[in-house]
């Protein structure tokens, strides 16, 4: 049954819900290096993950950025620009910032539906993954980085037109894995690792989840995307169950995939499901939901419901979207109650957690429809994955990250 968003609901669903004692939620969100959102901006206290996206995994083991300005040059209020040595741009803040807050940890996505070209070559082979690593952990030391998330979109077939595949490209990310722990344990300090993976059962079926899962501190579900300018109707595209409504059917469903994944060998509690702060907008449709569109666009979550838009849950399939009676155009999105629905799913299930794609679009923080701040306070911060971060990197090259910021001078 769907029915309009009723305010009266909004206070059952924002409210925070007992968790048990042993139970360790990760509120992850991703942060995008050309987005208009500062790194400041994102609220520090109620994430347990800041995740930079993204780095470039060349073929050859080198990892390069698209705006060095923005990552690691760009001066910002309170920097010394003076001292030339030191680690500026993003990363620069994002080090004062995980040194204020200790409890949330800030890491490197390496990869992205763009950049995954290098992904297969370097898997390939023991020198180019041990090449690969070593880059990475040198960054980890320089930029004073907490974790390394892999996003390969996708292994073995699937992904962007220009990303090379092979047969046994999840076998060699195992072994990318194994490389990246062995080499992680010699860092001094712990560093987390994690991957993003598919929800969509065609392209998590060469996953070795019970390879793959052991070797990871998380695992983070892009459950968003079901639905776009491929789709034959405007339908939900992040949908928490199949809808028995669909008179075309429910083609993925984020229930399906999490029992996948558990009896695949993938620990419940690893399992963090990805929220999109987006979603698509099927113009033109004959007549809403199910119904055939004339063009499909994005919308930012912090932008919708658009003026004159509707907002409807669908319990059935724990999906929200909007309608627009007079243009017809649906909007397919997570509103508070699907994320409410997704948050007790998550609970029930006693799965790791919720991410976030990307920070830039949810609503400000600490407001009613902020999701990020939805999420935090149905966990409870004492329910969370709040250890400390590391701060001390003696090894940087950066003086200001290895604590040694007189040195970073370069006036005299």
């Amino acid at each position: 049954m769907r029915s309009p968003t009723a305010l009266a609901c909004l206070g059952l669903a924002m409210a925070t819900l007992a968790t048990s004692a042993d139970a360790k939620f990760r509120n992850v969100v991703y942060f995008t290096e050309w987005g208009s959102l500062p790194v400041s901006d994102i609220d520090w206290s109620r994430v347990t993950h800041v995740n930079y996206a993204f780095g470039k995994p060349n073929a050859n083991g080198t990892i390069t950025f698209g705006n060095n300005d923005a990552a690691f040059h760009r001066v910002y209020p309170g920097d010394d620009a003076k001292k030339t040595k030191n680690l500026f741009g993003h990363f620069g803040q994002a080090y004062k910032l995980k040194s204020k807050f200790r409890h949330t940890k800030f890491g490197l996505s390496l990869g992205g539906w763009t950049w995954s070209d290098g992904f297969s070559p370097i898997a390939a082979s023991a020198e180019t993954r041990a090449r690969f690593v070593q880059n990475a952990a040198q960054l980890v030391d320089d930029l004073g980085l907490d974790f390394i998330d892999l996003d390969w979109e996708n292994p073995v077939d699937g992904g962007d037109v220009n990303v090379p595949h092979r047969p046994d490209d999840i076998h060699n990310l195992v072994l990318l894995l194994q490389e990246f722990r062995r080499q992680f344990s010699e860092l001094g300090y712990n560093t987390e690792l994690s991957v993003a993976s598919p929800a969509g059962a065609y392209y998590y079926r060469h996953w070795d989840f019970a390879a793959i899962c052991p070797l990871l501190d998380y695992i983070n579900v892009m459950a968003y995307d079901f639905a776009g300018g491929w789709s034959a109707v405007a339908d939900h595209a992040s949908n928490l169950h199949k809808d028995p409504t669909n008179p075309f059917g429910s083609a993925v469903a984020i229930s399906d995939t999490v029992h996948d994944y558990i009896q695949r060998g993938c620990a419940s509690d690893k399992i963090v499901i990805g929220i999109p702060l987006y979603g698509p907008s099927f113009k033109g449709t004959a007549n809403g939901l199910f119904t055939k569109y004339t063009s499909v666009g994005s919308e930012a979550y912090k932008d919708l419901p658009k003026p004159n838009a509707v907002e409807y849950f669908d319990a059935a399939a724990g999906a929200a979207y909007s309608l627009d009676n007079t243009t017809k155009e649906v909007v397919s999105y997570d509103t508070p109650l699907s994320l409410a629905a997704k948050l007790a799913f998550i609970k029930d299930n006693k799965l790791g957690g919720t991410m976030y794609w990307s920070a830039d679009a949810d609503a400000p923080a600490g407001s009613a429809r902020s999701l990020i701040t939805q999420a935090y306070n149905f966990y409870g911060k004492k329910n969370m994955d709040f250890g400390d971060n590391n701060v001390d990197y003696p090894n940087s090259k950066y003086p200001n990250i290895r604590g040694w910021d007189d040195e970073g001078d370069d006036s005299n």
